[in-house]
């Protein structure tokens, strides 16, 4: 009776155990899953603002290949990346 009353113990103790390791587990998951979902959200973004950056540095080339090298043109670029940024 003494075994059986120690294997009952255990195992009740083991199932307490594995109910706080499985809802611990689900709160580790719900924090990656939100995570993640920023994370993407930051890659977005700067995806995104590489396309302007990149439209923006086409710009500059086509400006210098058409009137050269002119303090305007670079003025009108930093102009418009600064003008982006105070927009957000």
């Amino acid at each position: 009776m003494d075994t059986l009353m120690k294997s009952e113990i255990f195992f009740f103790i083991t199932s307490i155990a594995v109910v706080i390791l499985t809802i611990f587990i689900g709160i580790v998951a719900a924090y990656l899953i939100r995570i993640l979902r920023n994370v993407d959200n930051i890659s977005k973004t700067a995806k995104d603002e590489a396309a302007l950056i990149k439209e923006d540095v086409a710009d500059l080339r086509q400006n210098i290949r058409d009137e050269g090298i002119k303090v305007k043109s670079f003025v009108r670029f930093f102009n418009k990346l600064k003008g982006r940024k105070n927009k957000k």
